[in-house]
């Protein structure tokens, strides 16, 4: 105590100094008309600066808990799509049935947290793991299209192969003339792949749409992966050359959703008698 009296003391001169520079300031402000007007519109312009600011940081560490409820909503439209694709799928083949509101395909929303896309072959880490339902196998999609499939898991993470890994593949189909082909990455371009195995007398055309096909193991039939934009056929050739461009923004990422299906074991079970899928 007694050394910061001392210290107000050897300062006096200064406080006082500020205290009537305060005083004068007021006595300025409030006397007339023009400074008090001025003083107000200043005083409310940096306090709406302060407050968009505020609001601004306020709202960037919100936006993380807001993506995470809508990428929520997107899992459960995709459940309820999927749902009414093989209500329909039913009505078209009486022989097969299922129980009423079945749904093969379960969508669990889980967060990017590492990526590459530089690389020959590409991996994505998720924040969530076998507790959350993950396993390995799980095929993975984005609001925009394909990402790639669950390649381990721990409790609480997932590593992934994503579409630019030399050894994915996806069964693909160009939706327009339902030809059916395989997708794989070219190894350069993280925004092309190569649709091969597609016969010369289809008649593919640029800007066609591609999804995955039925003969999809791991996914459900009909998710987008990208467009056609460029075609190539040499005279000797036995399939197309074709370049695809990606829906997926492998760069940006964010959200993902994981999917289970729920009949892949006994689907599984009765290929591996006939030699598999591809993938």
């Amino acid at each position: 105590m007694g050394a910061l009296l001392r210290f107000l003391f050897a300062y006096r001169l200064f406080f006082t100094f500020i205290l009537l520079e305060v005083f004068s300031l007021w006595m300025v402000v409030t006397r007339n008309s023009r400074q008090k007007t001025a003083w107000l519109t200043s005083s409310n312009e940096f306090a709406a600066r302060t407050m968009a600011f505020s609001d601004a940081i306020t709202g960037f560490f919100s936006l993380s808990g807001e993506n995470e409820k809508l990428a929520r909503e997107n899992a459960r439209l995709y459940s309820l799509l999927t749902v009414s694709r093989q209500t329909i799928e039913r009505m078209r083949m009486d022989s097969i049935q299922a129980p009423p509101g079945f749904s093969q395909y379960s969508f669990i929303v889980a967060k990017v947290i590492n990526n590459s896309v530089a690389r020959p072959n590409n991996y994505i880490t998720l924040n969530k793991g076998t507790l959350d339902g993950i396993r390995p196998g799980m095929g993975i999609i984005s609001p925009e299209g394909v990402v790639g499939r669950v390649m381990v898991c721990s409790d609480h993470y997932s590593t992934a192969t994503s579409m630019l890994h030399s050894k994915m593949l996806i069964s693909a189909e160009i939706s327009r003339i339902h030809a059916a082909g395989s997708l794989k990455w070219g190894g350069e371009n993280p925004d092309v792949a190569n649709l091969e195995f597609v016969a010369r007398h289809l008649k593919p055309k640029l800007g066609d749409t591609i999804r995955t096909s039925e003969f999809s193991n791991i996914l459900p039939e009909g998710i987008h992966i990208g467009k056609i934009k460029r075609i190539r056929l040499k005279d000797d050739a036995t399939f197309y050359s074709i370049e695809v461009d990606l829906a997926t923004d492998f760069s940006t990422l964010n959200f993902v959703y994981v999917i289970e299906n729920k009949l892949q074991a006994e689907k599984d079970s009765l290929q591996v008698k006939v030699g598999g899928s591809i993938e």
